[in-house]
């Protein structure tokens, strides 16, 4: 009787103690992939190159932003000297803004690589750092040939001119570089006004634009605009180049500061208190790890992943054949 009554009361306590064991497995379960879910998205929100690839603005991404930009701002301050020395440039001081020179070179424009790919075959749309505008159509465009650019400014009589400037050598690939540059060696020779009024190089521009970048005189990014009163005032040949100056009755400057247009309190607030980089933005992956959640030991990252999605717990062989045995 005492055997009989002892088996019915186990019977009775089997479900019960299978039920409370399956809630606590499943709770176990559930916290353990929602801390994984929760550690994954706390080391996927620091990977920067991720969320620059997705567009993401993130903090991470707001300093690294700022920061990148602030850096090369106070770069140009500074002239390598060679043996790791550098000087303060003028770029450090702030050039007259009402009597200045400076020159800037001109070159072909390459925006990306994508774009590229997107203009095959589309001819006749290359883009310069001048960016010149014409009464009509022209035979030849400046900016094609042109080195670079001189701006001399004195407001106070009233001076505003640009110089362009052109090699003598004709360009063995380019058809139309000979016959602009003995059309330049033409305009040097003229001093009718009539015959120079006729010259479209002399009298077509209507505008001149462009924005700076490693220019002697003036910072990064600061957009010059000649687009009032264009004529043309002289050209000279020399040994290896000729120049062509225009006059102008009015300018503008806007320059373009991308430390302020991206800044970042957070970032400026560190650069203030001078904090110390612990660590650096991590711009890949981060390594994984995975641990036995019994008995704690290291193990392959991809069983783990596995026991993880079919069975909710994460363990070692070691202790899943402790398991089997006590079973």
């Amino acid at each position: 009787m005492k055997v009989g009554k002892w088996l019915k009361r186990i019977a009775y306590a089997l479900p019960f103690g299978l039920k409370g064991g399956d809630s606590v497995m499943s709770s176990t379960q559930n916290n353990s992939l929602s801390e994984g879910i929760s550690v994954s998205q706390e080391v996927n929100d620091k990977r920067v190159a991720k969320h620059l690839l997705k567009g993401e603005v993130t903090q991470e991404v707001e300093e690294l932003r700022y920061r990148t930009y602030k850096v090369a701002e106070e770069s140009e301050t500074y002239s390598y000297m060679g043996n790791g020395t550098a000087i303060k440039n003028d770029k450090s001081k702030p050039r007259n803004k009402t009597k200045f020179k400076i020159t800037q070179d001109n070159h072909l424009i390459c925006a990306s690589v994508l774009h590229e790919l997107q203009r095959v075959n589309d001819y006749g749309t290359e883009e310069y750092v001048l960016q010149v505008t014409y009464d009509g159509i022209v035979r030849f465009k400046i900016e094609q040939f042109a080195t670079r650019i001189t701006v001399d400014v004195d407001e106070s009589c009233g001076k505003i001119e640009t110089t362009l400037y052109f090699n003598t050598e004709p360009n063995p690939y380019d058809g139309k570089s000979m016959p602009f540059i003995n059309e330049l060696k033409r305009l040097c020779k003229l001093s009718n006004k009539y015959e120079i009024e006729r010259s479209e190089i002399a009298s077509s521009v209507r505008s001149i634009c462009f924005s700076t970048y490693k220019c002697e005189g003036e910072k990064d990014f600061t957009n010059f605009a000649f687009t009032d009163g264009c004529t043309f005032k002289e050209a000279i040949e020399s040994e290896h180049e000729i120049s062509v100056t225009y006059s102008w009755s009015s300018y503008s400057v806007i320059p373009l500061n991308l430390s302020e247009k991206y800044f970042s309190k957070t970032m400026a607030e560190k650069y203030e208190k001078k904090e110390r980089k612990d660590t650096a933005a991590q711009m890949g992956d981060v390594k994984r790890k995975r641990y036995c959640q019994v008995c704690g030991k290291e193990m392959n990252v991809y069983d783990g992943d596995i026991m993880a999605y079919d069975n909710g717990m994460v363990i070692c062989e070691e202790c899943r054949q402790k398991a089997l045995k006590n079973q």
